[in-house]
């Protein structure tokens, strides 16, 4: 059986996903703010702590995965220099060359 592959997701799911995944913390600060616009604007400190805790965890969350994140961003391909062993063509002293022999290909990787 084929594998199925999915598709390409729109900016729309992938908003609702990471807003899914973030639930907690947009309550946290987001009740906060709407019963200080509602109530008191004194309920909007309590917003601080909770916003203060979420940008602490995930700073915390970046620096440790940072090294995964390069990884995977980079791809490691190596540079390709300007004229390659093969093709360097050095002189005898007879008038005779050493040949080329190939040329190289550059092959990119598709993001």
């Amino acid at each position: 059986m084929a594998e199925l592959e999915r598709p390409a997701q729109t900016r729309q799911e992938k908003a609702v996903a990471w807003a899914a995944t973030h639930a907690g913390e947009l309550a946290g600060v987001g009740a906060p703010l709407i019963g200080g616009a509602v109530w008191s604007p004194w309920l909007c400190l309590l917003a601080v702590p909770g916003t203060a805790a979420w940008v602490a965890s995930e700073l915390r969350l970046r620096r440790t995965t940072r090294t995964a994140r390069t990884s995977i961003t980079t791809t490691g391909a190596p540079a390709l220099t300007t004229a390659p062993a093969e093709h360097e063509q050095q002189s005898t002293g007879d008038g005779d060359q050493i040949a080329a022999t190939g040329s190289p290909e550059r092959k990119e990787a598709h993001r």
